[in-house]
């Protein structure tokens, strides 16, 4: 399935959005570093999984908010928080290296999402 990219989500939206995922057991897998020091002043980003699906969110302070999923958990995302997405190409959410190629400026937390599928199937 093909993911779409909704934009222009206002900031205290977009960060709504982070608590919502994390409290509905969404898996932070990756995340811009909090040690760095434009973080959530110039630049943000998140991405969670949940099963087989993904969700990417980045925010900047000239674009705001940008999430990248599936049709489904966008528009699960639109009405919890009663929005009326735009749909757009985003220049940090076309790149699908985007997350390698920021390397160290990125916490992997890859081992969140395993440790999370070990305590499901209870091993």
């Amino acid at each position: 399935m093909h993911d779409k990219i909704a934009i222009n989500i206002e900031t205290s939206v977009f960060y709504s959005i982070i608590t919502f995922l994390k409290q509905n057991d969404w898996i932070l897998i990756s995340e811009y570093r909090n040690d760095i020091y434009d973080k959530a002043i110039d630049f943000d980003l998140y991405q969670f999984k949940k099963e087989t699906e993904a969700i990417t969110l980045v925010w900047d302070n000239w674009e705001e908010g940008a999430i990248k999923s599936s049709e489904k958990n966008l528009l699960l995302i639109s009405k919890k928080f009663n929005l009326k997405l735009e749909f757009q190409e985003d220049h940090f959410l076309n790149n699908e290296k985007m997350i390698k190629e920021m390397g160290e400026l990125i916490n992997h937390k890859e081992n969140n999402f395993l440790n999370f599928i070990r305590r499901k199937l209870n091993l």
